[in-house]
């Protein structure tokens, strides 16, 4: 990789442990990317713009570098202000040495944000096996949050949006592919391709109406497991993409598109398909169809950048496994512009019997990533009142009119999502002859697989499992299971009966054996 500019000085001073008041105990840490430098010194971080020039990244100049370091700065302000500190001056001395902010010429501009333990990146929580569903839950809200409170961009400040912002980054994609055959087969680069290009050309009319109709924002960019940490208790994103709108202006999904295909790279499709169900808990679903091409697109924008880091980097062993992360992200994005198939799953039981437990692992088993939407009339109830799932409902939330509105809208969204191309579990009571029949109907009108799971068990056992949850959505007490017992669930039909007195994965492989698509 060949650089514009000698910033060997500059990289010499940020190095030195002298260089910095107070004076660190050890020698500042340097990680290098294709992008950047970034130096670790006491409890600050020091990020320098690499003097380079990509098609899709320039850095060459000064004036760029200080252009797109206050842009930085003012962009990663909307999502962690207590992060990003301010823009340092490396200047010269008289005698032709380099200092912070003197009356000397500038030489370069430095990134000054407040460092945290390399241990609260969500990646090395990933690595280590730490990274919780319950955060992969409040940071899917965090990113809901922040696009919901971005502006609509109009169509001529959102270059990445739309066919056009799309087809522009697929170009781009393949051009590259195609002019590195040593890390691209010729031939699989071929076939993905026209894989990606079939499904764009089905897709451009609605990438479209998403831009017309608002969901075209300034988003982060670069929304992978090592741009987020856990800062102060908190879910932040940090590094947004700063240097090209294309990677930054555009659909809302594309941006939340890296975060799941992160995860889908990872082997963790169980918290990618969390987060799915997360940032879509309140509905919103006409861009689902969207989701395998963008999700595809950010593994084939991983893959491409992984090799350009690779070249970056002096070690060869360090080389070699971002070329291999290169070659592992390619594939992925092969595999994930299969498209995803409609199927309608019905869990019912009573309460205690386990129903969540099952509709979860159900909905993440579902393929391709991030699987199926997950509905639960618990979540449903809770979210209707205002209340946080945890939160206990007054008796009034359980009268019968307000469980018909709960059920009435979790049909309408599986609709909406089975009309999307999606897979959806449904997770409730389902006791009732008409609320399980309705929902055969549903899948009936929209010609899709139906299967209904009942879930048997001894009243000790569902008594023992609702006297042992924690922070549990369902506020069913021993009591209320009891009653629907005494109530009972009239004749089945077609629902399978499944013994769910075992293990949750003894459960889910009972019910899997029932043969639903999409494994």
């Amino acid at each position: 990789m060949e650089e514009t500019d000698d910033q060997s000085a500059a990289l010499e001073f940020l190095g030195r442990r002298d260089s910095y008041d107070p004076r660190p105990d050890q020698d500042p840490a340097h990680i290098a990317t294709h992008g950047s430098h970034v130096f670790l010194a006491g409890d600050r971080a020091y990020k320098l713009k690499r003097a380079v020039a990509f098609p899709y990244m320039d850095y060459g100049t000064l004036s760029k570098r200080k252009r797109f370091t206050e842009a930085e700065l003012d962009l990663n302000r909307r999502t962690a202000p207590e992060l990003y500190l301010g823009i340092r001056r490396l200047t010269e001395t008289p005698a032709g040495d380099l200092e912070w902010d003197g009356a000397g010429e500038t030489v370069e501009y430095v990134l000054e944000m407040r460092r945290f333990p390399d241990g609260a990146l969500l990646d090395r929580m990933a690595d280590d096996g730490t990274l919780s569903a319950a955060l992969i839950e409040r940071t899917a809200e965090r990113i809901r949050s922040f696009h919901d409170a971005a502006a609509a961009l109009p169509r001529e400040d959102a270059p990445g949006a739309g066919a056009a912002g799309l087809r522009a980054v697929l170009k781009e994609n393949f051009e590259e592919f195609e002019a590195q055959p040593e890390h691209f087969a010729p031939a699989d680069v071929a076939r993905y391709a026209e894989h990606v290009w079939t499904a764009f050309d089905s897709l451009a009319p609605l990438l479209d109406r998403r831009m017309a109709g608002g969901h075209a924002k300034h988003c982060h960019g670069d929304l992978h497991l090592r741009n987020i940490c856990l800062l102060d208790g908190e879910p932040t994103l940090f590094d947004g993409l700063e240097f090209n709108p294309l990677f930054a202006c555009i659909d809302v999904l594309y941006d939340f598109a890296y975060f799941l295909s992160d995860l889908a790279i990872r082997d963790r499709p169980d918290l990618a398909n969390l987060a799915f169900n997360r940032y879509f808990v309140d509905g919103g679903y006409d861009g689902l169809p969207c989701l395998p091409l963008f999700i595809s697109t950010r593994s084939a924008v991983r893959a491409k950048i992984m090799v350009s880091g690779a070249m970056a980097q002096d070690d060869p062993a360090a080389r070699e496994a971002m070329l291999e992360q290169s070659r592992h992200s390619f594939e992925a994005a092969r595999t994930q512009i299969e498209p995803a198939a409609p199927l309608l799953i019905g869990v019912g039981g009573f309460s205690g019997s386990g129903k969540s437990t099952l509709a979860r692992a159900l909905a993440n088993r579902r393929r391709p990533v991030p699987g199926a939407i997950h509905l639960r009339s618990d979540i449903i109830r809770k979210r209707i009142h205002g209340a946080a799932p945890t939160d206990r409902l007054p008796n009034r939330a359980y009268r019968s009119e307000v469980s018909a509105e709960v059920y009435r809208l979790m049909l309408q969204r599986a609709e909406a999502v089975l009309k999307s191309g999606y897979p959806v579990i449904l997770d409730a009571v389902n006791d009732r002859l008409e609320d399980r029949d309705a929902m055969e109907t549903l899948a009936r009108s929209l010609s899709v697989p139906f299967h209904g799971l009942w879930l048997d068990l001894p009243a000790e056992l569902m008594a023992a499992r609702i006297a042992g949850r924690r922070g549990d959505a369902s506020d069913a007490t021993e009591n209320v299971m009891r009653d629907q017992l005494a109530r009972g669930h009239g004749p089945l039909g077609s629902w399978h009966r499944i013994n769910a007195s075992s293990a949750p994965e003894t459960v889910l492989e009972r019910a899997e054996k029932l043969g639903f698509p999409g494994n």
